[in-house]
């Protein structure tokens, strides 16, 4: 990772006032802006995981092709999120989970501080990005590098008008 690279991104947009019910998620969504950005090599697979905003897309390239899945809220688009999701592209098959959660203001703050403060961390986590949002301090999105073997990775995005918090669980793994 280069050492200019920041695991903790203060995003100078505003946060916006959505909740998972406004979310939708799509695996063919194009290329969106990106905020920050961190990318990992897994054998034959490049992860990028882009901060998008309060969302996240993750693009993979493959041997076989390019797996994406965006979570964004769009205003083009209805709210769709499924609570589990497959694709396969060539010999790669790609499985996407989410669950949402509805917790107290003391329980989403502690989740957020633990976030934040792994964040901090750099040497101990170099593979977790958490973007920080203006005007609320419990609105972040942290992205999240778990595995290479399977390449996996988990997302959290947390709503804290609602006490809400998304998080998704993904992995791509060859297919037997």
């Amino acid at each position: 990772m280069p050492p200019e690279h920041q695991l903790i991104a203060h995003i100078e947009v505003p946060f916006a006032d959505v909740s998972a019910a406004s979310l939708t998620f799509r695996p063919d969504a194009p290329p969106m802006p990106v905020l920050d950005r961190m990318d990992r090599d897994a054998g034959p697979l490049r992860l990028s995981l882009r901060l998008l905003g309060a969302s996240h897309q993750a693009v993979v390239a493959t041997p076989d092709g390019f797996i994406a899945e965006t979570l964004a809220y769009r205003t083009n688009l209805g709210p769709d999120l499924p609570e589990a999701f497959t694709q396969r592209v060539g010999a790669w098959r790609h499985r996407y989970e989410c669950t949402v959660e509805t917790l107290t203001v003391p329980e989403l703050r502690r989740r957020v501080r633990e976030l934040r403060d792994r964040a901090v961390q750099r040497t101990a986590e170099p593979d977790l990005l958490v973007g920080l949002f203006g005007g609320d301090p419990d609105a972040l999105t942290a992205l999240e590098v778990t595995g290479t073997e399977p390449l996996s990775w988990r997302t959290v995005h947390t709503y804290p008008q609602y006490g809400e918090v998304v998080t998704t669980v993904s992995r791509v793994v060859p297919v037997s």
